[in-house]
């Protein structure tokens, strides 16, 4: 099983950020158990910004890791960053495949072929609500946007812990089969990935 870790470490304003922020939230936390012994009724203030700030740090690790991670599959990484932030905004879910060295079309089915350069355009117009190639996969291999409406094999799991929808366990059943990272964009505004069998939590939704 391939290891995949965080490249935070490589980008020191990123980790100079990530590191001033969570300083903030340490302070915030302190003066939060001083106020909770004082019986202080501005605590709940407190856990509101607490709330926000670990929001916002939140969207910029999973920002970064995403990027981290799509620059391992496709030069254009930077493209497809963008229709998921995109497409998450609207709320308008998403299936994408990123093929790297082993062949997925043997286990995928029933695509439409597309073979176009990968463009933040051309994806979301693709899993638009009016758009009759919304269902399905996007095959991605290298710069290129191979195919829409692809079919992925299920897996066998059985999860106890929640129920998983159809998106997710056709996701896990092709990361079963190959190194292909499955990005997952789902209706509430969270993004997900799917490799080695696992999902994985990019951002989650955020309430209005």
């Amino acid at each position: 099983m391939e290891t995949h870790r965080l490249c935070i470490g490589n980008s020191k304003p990123l980790y100079l950020d990530i590191t001033k922020k969570l300083s903030v939230i340490e302070e915030i936390l302190n003066l939060t158990i001083l106020k909770l012994e004082q019986d202080d009724i501005e605590i709940l203030n407190d856990f509101e910004e607490i709330s926000k700030s670990l929001g916002d740090l939140e969207t910029i690790i999973s920002t970064y890791l995403l990027n981290c991670l799509l620059s391992e599959y496709t030069d254009s990484s930077k493209q497809v960053s963008n229709s998921i932030h995109k497409l998450s905004s609207k709320k308008q879910g998403a299936l994408i495949v990123i093929e790297k060295d082993d062949p997925v079309l043997p286990y995928i089915s029933d695509g439409t072929p597309i073979n176009a350069q990968i463009s933040s355009a051309l994806l979301e117009s693709i899993f638009q609500e009016e758009s009759t190639l919304k269902n399905g996969a996007v095959l991605i291999k290298s710069n290129l946007i191979v195919s829409a409406a692809n079919k992925l094999p299920l897996t066998e799991q059985i999860f106890w812990d929640r129920m998983f929808d159809y998106r997710e366990i056709s996701a896990i059943g092709l990361s079963e089969r190959c190194d292909a990272l499955i990005l997952l964009i789902y209706e509430n505004g969270t993004t997900s990935f799917s490799l080695d069998g696992n999902i994985y939590p990019f951002s989650r939704h955020q309430k209005q």
